[in-house]
């Protein structure tokens, strides 16, 4: 396989680096170790691409055939202590002031020595071995469970005998019944099949008006990965979460360190977990009034809705959308019709251009045979006339394929004697599959996520840092790198960016002024709550790596039980909507 052949190389490199030791210089360790490093990381990278984009028996059995394999090569490239002290001996010989760019590298690879154990002695590094194998593993058993948990539940409604679904139907946007009739189809059910992906259950909890449709989405979806799933304990997450939480508490002890949230902060910016926890706390104090005037106005707007008596979890989005509309004449999915995504893609890569001083163009060549999904087209960064990176759009929602939206590194810029490795970027969206091979639209708040993601991969694709372990996203504090995401979506909320992005279904006209100053007027609509409901997740997740000393001496169940007695804990501190 390519990928023991090249792991096999890069063990040979690393004892011959190590037996000659005293010949070690930047162009004989570093520069080779980056090029194996790079080789290495671009194979395994993309095998597990495919995992989270074209999940199959194949690939997983690729994955978890080899994931050992790869997991003992880093872990022993990285404990090792010959290889550390050689780091170490080059950083003190490379000036931070006349060499920053290889300093920096030489600070980041001894740091990640340390992080892995290299000062250890040999049976600590065993243990830490171990159990970073094992942490990879159960890593990508919660991804797996939680895909196919997802894939696992759907909502059947039938038709009567005129031809009429048995539930009500009403609300829920045209584009989301012709998908989930083209479903039903597919597994020979005559009706709809309304699945878990985002473009279905999204439209469903926002517009749907049968309230009881909307609840059986939503504990459906809420029960994932549980042991009340659909489809039973099946792929239930719980104890898979204990497990990882009693090995990171020891991968922390092992290296010296009070908790894992300690030992996260290692390669970030900020100073402490209590620090983080201030911070959290002071944001959710700010926020939390704001997000309970908002819910406030929803339930009361509720009273205007005849089959609400008690505004619960599942009816918030779709009062929402309705006081939205109500209050700023403004409709998300009627605001879909402006958007059709090749519009939209010109008008963004219109605006990088402007922005960058580069061109976005389409990859002419054939791409056929390294596609994963007919969907997905690849398109070249050109700048000063010559190709500067390529990046791949992978924008629809599959089965197959997990929630959210994300950027992935296929290749990343280094330089080499005898030029320079372009980077390449995968990036991926869960939008509504396309109908009939007519253009699909987006919401806005779709249009928000692409420009977002296209930050990152900006950031991957316009470096000029020459060494691959700082160029693009590389070695970027995880608590900074959403800065150039975040940047770029600014330009989705500009009058003079909508002009070049919209153009309505119908007419063929672009968002004017006045529908304009309706979107942005809404912009901050409900941004208590979200911001409320961000703030709990991450207040969550620093605790559960801070709070639970000593879990790593517990059972699985009462591991698990105590990182909900804290869920429960911030809901009942910071959230305002009670569940």
């Amino acid at each position: 396989e390519l990928i023991a052949e090249t792991i096999s190389d890069g063990k040979l490199l690393i004892k011959k680096i190590c037996e000659n030791d005293q010949a070690c210089n930047w162009e004989t360790t570093v520069q080779p170790i980056s090029q194996i490093s790079e080789k290495i990381h671009r194979i395994w990278g993309a095998a597990n691409h495919l995992s989270s984009v074209a999940d199959s028996t194949e690939i997983r059995g690729v994955i978890n055939k080899n994931l050992e394999y790869v997991s003992s090569f880093w872990t022993d490239f990285s404990q090792n202590k010959r290889l550390y002290k050689i780091f170490a001996n080059l950083r003190r010989g490379i000036s931070k002031t006349t060499h920053p760019h290889q300093h920096k590298v030489l600070c980041d690879y001894i740091r990640d020595f340390e992080l892995a154990g290299a000062h250890l002695e040999n049976d600590a590094q065993l243990d830490f071995k171990k159990n970073t194998i094992e942490l990879n593993k159960l890593a990508q058993k919660f991804s797996e469970n939680l895909l196919d948990s997802t894939k696992a539940t759907v909502i059947k409604v039938g038709l009567n005998k005129d031809g009429k679904p048995i539930k009500s139907l009403e609300g829920i946007p045209t584009h989301v019944l012709e998908l989930s009739k083209k479903e039903a189809k597919k597994r020979n059910v005559d009706g709809y099949v309304f699945s878990l992906q985002p473009p279905i259950y999204s439209p469903i909890i926002e517009y749907s008006s049968n309230r009881s449709l909307r609840f059986d989405i939503f504990c459906k979806y809420a029960r994932r990965s549980s042991d009340i799933a659909q489809e039973g304990a099946l792929f239930d997450n719980s104890l898979v979460i204990a497990k990882i939480l009693k090995l990171r508490y020891q991968q922390a002890k092992i290296l010296g360190f009070s908790n894992p949230a300690e030992l996260s902060l290692t390669t970030k910016m900020a100073n402490s977990p209590e620090d983080v926890v201030v911070f959290l706390e002071e944001l959710a104090a700010k926020a939390k009034p704001f997000a309970q005037k908002e819910l406030d106005e929803i339930e009361k707007y509720s009273s205007q809705i005849e089959s609400i008596r008690k505004v619960e979890p599942w009816d918030i989005p779709f009062i929402s959308e309705k006081l939205k509309k109500s209050r700023f004449s403004i409709d998300s999915e009627e605001l879909r019709n402006y958007f059709p995504l090749r519009k939209v893609l010109l008008g963004l890569f219109e605006t990088v251009k402007d922005l960058f001083g580069c061109e976005i163009l389409k990859e002419q060549e054939n791409t056929a045979e390294i596609l994963w999904e007919q969907s997905v087209q690849v398109f070249k960064v050109v700048g000063e006339g010559k190709v500067t990176g390529y990046f791949f759009f992978d924008l629809f929602s599959r089965e197959e394929k997990r929630g959210g939206a994300w950027m992935d590194e296929c290749r990343s810029r280094i330089k080499y004697d005898n030029g320079v490795q372009t980077p390449i970027a995968l990036m991926n969206c869960n939008f509504s599959q396309p109908i009939d091979h007519e253009d699909v639209y987006l919401t806005h708040d779709e249009v928000v996520t692409l420009f977002h993601e296209f930050g990152h991969g900006l950031h991957h694709l316009l470096t000029e840092i020459d060494y691959l372990e700082i160029s693009g996203i590389s070695g970027v504090e995880w608590d900074a790198v959403e800065l150039p995401s975040q940047f770029l979506e600014n330009f989705a909320w500009e009058y003079e960016t909508l002009q070049k992005i919209s153009k309505h279904r119908d007419t063929g006209l672009p968002i004017n002024r006045e529908m304009f100053e309706k979107i942005y007027a809404a912009k901050n609509f409900n941004s208590g709550l979200q911001m409320i409901r961000q703030v709990e997740f991450a207040l969550f997740d620093i605790l559960i790596h801070k709070d639970l000393d000593s879990c790593e001496l517990l059972d699985d169940n009462h591991v698990y039980k105590k990182v909900l007695e804290i869920l429960e804990i911030v809901r009942r501190e910071i959230s305002v909507i009670k569940q």
